[in-house]
């Protein structure tokens, strides 16, 4: 999307105020038309409620003349009828010129015609029979056609006049709301245009003026050396590209130094792993190394009897031991650091690998016993067996290193719900709370395991990144001074 300049967005907000008051100005104007339109519409119909008016105080005075020559027979009433009626056709005339609806003009024409008939069939008999027989005019019979002829023409009219009065309400009252909505519409152009004014003197504030303010306090805030600085991208047109950049040079200049940082630190971590490692190899090796070399010159320099001979190989072979196990870890750290521990995976038993491993342990264990509790049957896994055998050998050796004397080594496998589950269960010291979530760390190692036992802390690390490349967990539960248990679960 192309963003256009400063000057640009100015003429187009000059413009759109330019074609909003032409709008409103427009708007005001049909209005005023309209209104004009409806006060003549409100006009004509009052004309037409008038001339029916006429026209039915005329017919009125024609039916009390009429009536008054009946029951008189005096020519003064007769001649206050003729005049009258003499009226009649002007007043119809001018009824119908005022009227320009259809069912208006059929109403003046059917009232025309009952007029026509009230002259023809009934004042012109009453005229000629007063005279000669002046009680038949004044009986019951003549009455009731008075009221009938005059009922007739009344109703005519008052439809008229009905319909004209609502026509006249109609117009009247659309003529206040087109009046109200030209108040309203010219209102609303004074106080739209004046508030389009204000604000484009708003926008300018905020969009040009406000953020260079903010940009200069923020250039100075990076200047003394605070890189989280951001500005709103509110700019218009090249201010906004300007604060864009601001923030991206923050950016780059905040990720700079944030990696900066992190290298440092992971720098100093590495410096204090690598004593770390330094002291504990150094302190680790030592010994094992120095029984090999040991027995090994007492092997070479003296002679010994047979069952001499093999206890000190047996003591070689399990520094020896010590030494390959230690230079594995280290390899098998080395592996999981760079992703390239690989797994060779079978179908196997799992009670079998159990059942090997705790021989293999607790062949030489002379204080611990073990309780080893294993399904009749097999318990199948797809996994490397050598890499869970690790897993598995490194719970027991904990166990028994954390171990008191006399005290007994809990191992149960079970299989339900799909997973394998392998508890190894010791009866030490436990573990603190505070070191629960860090022993599956590298090279961590309690107080107290620092204190009274040898290790160098690769081992649990070890076997959770093993446990985990196969889909499963490892979980410890565990209570200072009651012992732990450490859980492992597989896909079964």
């Amino acid at each position: 999307m192309t963003v256009r300049s400063l000057p640009a967005r100015v003429t187009a907000a000059a413009a759109a105020v330019a074609v909003l008051v032409g709008a409103l100005a427009a708007a005001a104007l049909l209005s005023i038309l309209a209104l004009r339109k409806a006060e003549q519409r409100e006009t004509r119909a009052k004309d037409v409620a008038v001339a029916a008016l006429r026209v039915r105080a005329t017919a009125a005075d024609e039916e009390s003349a009429i009536r008054g020559y009946a029951l008189t027979a005096r020519p003064l009433f007769l001649t206050l009828f003729r005049k009258a009626h003499a009226r009649l056709p002007s007043e119809l005339t001018a009824l119908r010129a005022q009227v320009n609806d259809r069912v208006q003009l059929d109403r003046v024409g059917r009232l025309k015609d009952e007029l026509q008939a009230y002259y023809d069939d009934y004042a012109q008999n009453v005229i000629l029979i007063t005279p000669l027989a002046p009680e038949a005019v004044r009986g019951p019979a003549a009455s009731t056609e008075d009221r009938l002829r005059s009922s007739q023409i009344r109703a005519t009219l008052a439809s008229i006049l009905t319909a004209e009065n609502a026509r006249a309400r109609q117009a009247s009252t659309h003529a206040r709301r087109v009046a109200s909505a030209t108040v309203g519409i010219g209102i609303a152009a004074i106080v739209l245009s004046t508030a389009l004014v204000l604000a484009f003197g708003i926008w300018v504030r905020r969009r040009v003026a406000r953020p260079l303010r903010r940009l200069t306090s923020a250039a100075s805030e990076v200047a003394a050396g605070d890189l989280t600085v951001r500005l709103d991208d509110t700019g218009a047109g090249e201010v906004g590209a300007l604060v864009t950049a601001f923030n991206s040079m923050t950016r780059s200049l905040e990720l700079a130094q944030r990696e900066l940082v992190t290298r440092n630190t992971q720098l100093v971590e590495s410096e204090r792993h690598k004593r770390d490692l330094i002291s504990m190899v150094s302190h680790e090796l030592r010994t094992p190394l120095a029984s090999v070399v040991g027995f090994t010159r007492l092997l070479l320099e003296r002679e010994f009897g047979p069952d001499e001979q093999r206890r000190y190989l047996e003591i070689v072979d399990t520094q020896a031991r010590r030494l390959a196990s230690l230079a594995g870890d280290f390899l098998d750290v080395q592996l999981l650091d760079t992703g390239t521990m690989t797994l060779t995976p079978s179908r196997f038993d799992l009670v079998d690998l159990v059942r090997e491993q705790a021989r293999l342990f607790f062949h030489g264990a002379e204080t611990q016993s073990l309780d080893l509790r294993v399904p009749s049957g097999p318990v199948e896994v797809d996994g490397d067996r050598d890499r869970l055998a690790q897993v598995v050998g490194n719970l027991l050796s904990n166990a028994i290193k954390y171990s008191p004397p006399e005290s007994t080594v809990h191992v149960d496998v079970d299989s339900a719900d799909g997973r394998a589950v392998v508890a190894v269960s010791d009866e030490g010291v436990g573990i603190a709370p505070d070191d629960r979530d860090r022993i599956f760390e590298k090279f961590f190692r309690s107080e107290h395991a620092a204190a009274t036992v040898g290790g160098t802390g690769l081992g649990l690390a070890v076997a959770r990144e093993i446990v985990l490349a196969h889909g499963g967990t490892i979980e410890v539960d565990s209570e200072q001074g009651g012992g732990s248990t450490f859980r492992v679960s597989l896909p079964a």
